[in-house]
């Protein structure tokens, strides 16, 4: 499908906006909402000549207006590029436009990490999720949204339960994290220590510390580059230690992950170093050495207990990754085109406005008995209410919606929904 969909859409939908694909990072910065001004930028949407219902998608990688029906392309432009305080010329420089089917099968593929800078991320699932609710919940969603978000979010589901596509790392640094998670399970109890300060272990420990590690020390032979590096990764609750040189055998005893990256010409801890460390610990020790030359002997990762991985091994897995990857990726593209058909056609055959009729039938449920029970219990737009109600809702109508789905073409299915929900 071309950027403008080719023919009238046969859904009244749009997306418009930026990404990491075509849009400079100084672009996106200016671009970017935060959450407080969201439903600010939603209201003005909605109210596009054309428009009447409205998601907002913001991320460091992306800003995305997803609108119910017709709007002029100029005047979502000109208003998005006002209320930014940008350029509305250099946005139209870098934004797509996706009408009609083009715009569903742009959200699926967004939703299911696709359109990703990491191909197969899952966190842009939330994302997703929390910028429909927010839209939902401020009662900018409708007949169109509804039925269509909630069944991008069960693409993105079904993506993940029958493809790989997140399943394989393709960077050093995050190979090593999930190598240290299969020997340590969570690392949130493991201590991490660094010898050297090579930007590859830099970024293992980056990673190592978003996994959930809290205990870091750092050994140099220039004590003053190891100060400036912990000083890196010092926060408000995190603290990273430094030793002396001369600690690193007591070290070894003391920490579970040793990740290393001197600029030494030969091998800085020895097997008899690390023999005498085992025999004063009882927990696995594991070795990332990133060096080149090594800094860890061959010979160690043939002692009990210990697992040595050099910077060949892990850059084996990413390559071989790399292909698995790829093989995982073209699946995911032909389920979420799949998908797309499944849906045009259950728009094309009006399924779509029972979709709506049957979203419809939910939210009323819920906004009734939230009515029924704030009085009873005596509150007032209680948040929690409302989102325990809805999470209740959103199961029983995604059950429906399922059933409506793998019963596309059994004209039946259509006429049980109707008299069970008296639509």
């Amino acid at each position: 499908m071309g950027e403008d969909g080719g023919a009238a859409p046969s859904l009244p939908f749009v997306v418009f906006g930026i990404d990491h694909h075509r849009t400079p990072v100084e672009l996106r910065e200016k671009l970017a909402v935060p959450t407080e001004g969201i439903t600010k930028l939603l209201a003005l949407l909605a109210t596009t000549p054309g428009a009447n219902e409205a998601v907002v998608l913001s991320t460091c990688n992306r800003l995305e207006c997803y609108l119910a029906g017709t709007p002029d392309r100029q005047q979502v432009l000109n208003r998005l590029a006002e209320h930014q305080g940008v350029d509305a010329s250099m946005l139209e420089t870098h934004a797509f436009w996706h009408p009609g089917m083009a715009g569903v099968r742009h959200l699926f593929r967004v939703v299911s990490g696709l359109e990703s800078l990491v191909l197969g991320e899952y966190q842009i699932v939330h994302q997703v999720k929390t910028s429909y609710d927010l839209a939902h919940q401020a009662r900018f969603t409708g007949a169109v949204l509804n039925p269509l978000f909630q069944r991008a979010l069960s693409v993105a589901k079904e993506v993940r339960n029958n493809t790989g596509i997140g399943k394989y790392k393709l960077s050093v640094a995050s190979v090593a994290v999930d190598l240290a998670k299969h020997i340590h399970g969570e690392v949130d109890r493991a201590r991490l220590l660094v010898v050297g300060a090579g930007e590859i272990a830099e970024l293992a420990v980056r990673y190592l510390l978003t996994a959930g590690v809290r205990e870091l020390t750092i050994i140099n032979r220039n004590e003053e580059r190891a100060h400036a590096l912990a000083e890196e990764f010092r926060s408000v609750d995190f603290v990273p230690q430094v030793l002396p040189w001369s600690m690193l055998g007591d070290a070894l005893t003391q920490h579970d992950i040793v990740v290393t990256s001197t600029a030494a010409p030969h091998a800085v801890i020895t097997t008899a170093e690390v023999k005498l460390a085992m025999r004063r610990r009882r927990q696995p020790l594991m070795f990332m050495d990133l060096a080149v030359p090594r800094d860890v002997e061959p010979s160690v990762g043939e002692l009990s207990d210990v697992y040595l991985y050099n910077i060949d091994h892990l850059e084996a897995v990413v390559s071989s990754n790399k292909q698995l990857r790829t093989d995982e990726v073209d699946a995911a593209n032909a389920l979420v085109d799949s998908l797309v058909t499944s849906y045009a056609t259950d728009v094309r055959h009006d399924r779509g406005a029972l979709m709506a009729q049957v979203a419809g039938y939910f939210t009323d449920v819920i906004a009734g008995e939230e009515a029924r029970l704030a009085g009873k219990l005596g509150v007032k737009d209680n948040p929690e209410l409302r989102y325990g109600l809805e999470r209740i809702g959103n199961k029983l109508q995604h059950q429906v919606l399922k059933y409506l789905r793998e019963h596309a073409n059994d004209p039946g299915a259509e006429k049980i929904i109707r008299e069970i929900l008296g639509l």
